[in-house]
């Protein structure tokens, strides 16, 4: 959301035409979109085919050429935190810890795409340069903050601050820079 509202507020201070900022963006928001279901697919997959066997990384800490002591301590190592990540994993409170990667990468999909319709609704409604723009999607990002941090068992109340701060810096940074150029 934060790279979409940053987009909008660049074309909009650059002057481009109303309506040809919607459809840029619009372009954006799927673009972006798919390029994370893309990466969320193979991340997925990855993570599915290496939980629990032998990792790719161990199959080369088993082919260096070094001191046999030194190997099996590397080896031993990595099947101890991959075991701790597996188990945090799957005992997280993760909603798409089950999703296979095809579900996995749609629902990042679908996520990022809502959220960009959510910034383009809120800018047709509300048009910028009125700060007042902004507050919804501060809301949002300072909710979304909240339960990311949450989620990972960190401090939530940092999350939302820095996640809704950092997204007001960005787009308003993007407004005065399109006004640079």
């Amino acid at each position: 959301m934060i790279v979409i509202l940053a987009i909008f507020c660049f074309l909009l201070a650059r002057g481009v035409d109303a309506g040809l900022i919607y459809i840029y963006t619009g372009i954006a928001v799927v673009f972006i979109a798919g390029l994370l279901a893309v990466g969320a697919y193979y991340t997925r997959k990855e993570e599915m085919e290496n939980s629990g066997g032998e990792s790719k990384i161990l199959k080369i800490y088993q082919s260096l050429d070094i001191d046999d002591h030194l190997k099996k301590a590397m080896v031993d190592d990595t099947l101890q935190e991959n075991k701790v990540w597996e188990k945090e994993w799957q005992e997280g409170s993760n909603a798409t810890s089950s999703l296979m990667p095809k579900q996995y990468a749609l629902s990042v999909f679908l996520g990022f795409f809502s959220g960009g319709i959510i910034i383009l609704l809120n800018n047709y409604l509300m048009e910028l340069p009125n700060y007042a723009a902004l507050l919804i999607p501060f809301l949002l990002l300072g909710i979304l903050g909240y339960y990311k941090y949450k989620l990972s068992h960190q401090k939530p109340l940092n999350g939302m601050l820095l996640i809704s701060l950092s997204g007001m810096a960005a787009a308003i940074g993007a407004w005065y820079a399109g006004g640079f150029f």
